[in-house]
């Protein structure tokens, strides 16, 4: 209504009612694009020279589907009134509801074997890369290392002014400005490409296509579609597996930055691990050998050692966070929560013993070829883990924060902007 007047050209991203009613509507934000709405900062924009005509052809469309499901249902109703009582009843209870528990199962079962697929790919085939010395010979000659490790001991030199009983050495405040320059120099986040043909702005389509040859090679999951409205040219956005590639490229999102980070961590000397969460983010774990214990390092936010973020900050519902390295798989979960009965009620999908069984398995079977000092090691470090695991915390200054990284629309719409 009205679209002269600028009030109604404009979409608040963070309104209550579009991103609790509209933005879950799977296909409902790229009809909003269809119709000429354009992305910024904080609102869904209707540009003055958008054709209102499109706009309303898209209203209509959608206004006339909803009219003939609404007829279809009233006619279903009409005619079930007509039956006898006995059938009147079975219409009155479809088997719609009893249908739900089959669902809900269906999907826990869906999530179970993804959770027993990715534990599998994940350590015997991606962490095995990062250990491969030709490419991180090739990460470390892209790796500014000389310049960071003087930032790194300049800024350890005056913590150690400030207190003189910390429990830091150089390697964390490296770990520090690696994460830094990879942030910030290094990496880049893609929301939707430039288009390669008159670099107009794309709008990513529901619709993939089909990896060539040799984006298979490179462990392509998919090819998404960037269209550009301007020229109606296919952008292609191959989502790359694989580490090497990542060098090339340097772009993507949490899956590319975690998967590159992670390289980059080992190249440069640090244990570290990559951490999976199945309600969609990765991010890394590296070992401080000053403080004995596993720091959380998220390189798309360029945070260190604030793991109750995502539970606390973004108000991710976390049920299962795995943690892989070359000699380990770890379930981390206790880690990145101060909820633990919620969790716990959240991890339906497959019994606790099942996941126990299948860790443990995998790490029988990799650590056999491992030193006896490497193996004593690992438990200690398992036994220290444990005890922080079971530990109560409390969030802490940092960790109350919404996501920063990708769009706005796109961390509406996953859940991740934190409290408004």
């Amino acid at each position: 209504r009205n679209p002269s007047e600028e009030k109604y050209r404009l979409i608040r991203i963070g309104n209550p009612a579009f991103s609790t009613r509209l933005l879950p509507v799977r296909g409902a934000v790229e009809c909003l694009f269809e119709m000429g709405f354009q992305e910024g900062e904080t609102h869904l924009v209707f540009p003055k020279e958008a054709s209102i005509e499109q706009l309303r052809k898209i209203r209509d469309l959608i206004a006339g589907e909803r009219s003939s499901r609404l007829n279809e249902s009233n006619q279903i109703h009409r005619s079930g009134m007509s039956e006898t009582v006995a059938s009147a009843q079975t219409v009155a209870h479809p088997p719609s509801r009893p249908a739900d528990p089959v669902l809900t199962r269906a999907q826990s079962l869906d999530t179970a074997a993804n959770i027993l697929k990715t534990l599998q790919t994940k350590f015997e085939h991606l962490v095995l890369m990062y250990e491969n010395p030709a490419l991180q010979q090739k990460a470390l000659a892209l790796i500014p290392l000389q310049q960071l490790k003087e930032r790194a001991q300049k800024k350890l030199a005056q913590a150690t002014r400030l207190d003189k009983g910390a429990h830091v050495n150089e390697e964390d405040f490296l770990l520090l400005e690696l994460l830094d320059w990879f942030k910030n120099d290094f990496f880049h986040w893609v929301n939707n490409l430039p288009c390669s043909r008159c670099g107009g702005q794309t709008e990513a389509k529901s619709d993939y296509l089909l990896p060539t040859d040799d984006e298979l090679r490179w462990n392509v999951s998919r090819v998404e579609n960037h269209y550009c409205n301007q020229c109606q040219f296919c952008n292609r956005f191959p989502r790359y597996n694989n580490p090497e590639k990542l060098l090339e490229t340097r772009c993507g999102r949490c899956g590319e930055w975690a998967n590159c980070f992670t390289l980059c961590c080992r190249a440069v000397g640090f244990e570290a691990r990559y951490v999976w969460d199945c309600t969609d983010h990765v991010w890394t774990e590296v070992y401080s050998s000053s403080q004995k214990r596993w720091l959380h390092c998220d390189p798309c936010e360029n945070v260190c050692d604030k793991p109750l973020l995502y539970e606390t900050g973004w108000g991710k519902k976390l049920s299962y966070i795995i943690a892989f390295s070359k000699d380990e798989v770890v379930d981390v979960t206790w880690r990145y929560s101060c909820k633990h009965e919620e969790v716990l009620s959240r991890r339906t999908a497959l019994s606790e013993a099942t996941l126990r069984e299948k860790i443990n398995t995998l790490n029988g079977t990799r650590q056999r070829s491992l030193s006896e000092n490497r193996r004593k090691e690992l438990l200690e470090r398992t036994i220290v883990e444990l005890v922080e695991f079971i530990s109560p915390k409390t969030p802490k200054p940092g960790e109350y924060g919404g996501r920063t990284s990708g769009s706005m629309a796109w961390r509406v719409a996953r859940g991740e902007i934190g409290p408004e």
